[in-house]
């Protein structure tokens, strides 16, 4: 069912890419400082998108990463905190 769904989003979204490659075949020039490049403006723009969502994914993992690295920081602690309250309870009952 949920890959059905998909192909029914994903569908729609093909076509569109495909029709806005199709009417968009003029060549744009691209300059990188040292060099120009010329590709049809379809292909520029989906390079950029994709250079994106990469940038995106980076800092979405770092953010993953240092989310984690707190998290097991503070797992840690409590574990930590849990032992102290048992030596502490244990040596309250002792008395």
């Amino acid at each position: 069912m949920i890959r059905f769904i998909s192909l029914l989003v994903s569908l729609p979204i093909i076509i569109l890419i495909s029709a806005f490659a199709f009417n968009n075949p003029q060549l744009v020039l691209i300059d990188l400082f040292t060099s120009t490049i010329e590709l049809p403006l379809a292909v520029a723009l989906l390079i950029s998108l994709l250079i994106g969502v990469v940038i995106g994914f980076v800092f979405n993992l770092l953010s993953l990463y240092t989310q984690k690295k707190k998290y097991l920081r503070l797992k840690h602690k409590k574990e930590t905190l849990n032992g102290l309250s048992e030596v502490l309870d244990k040596a309250k009952n002792d008395k």
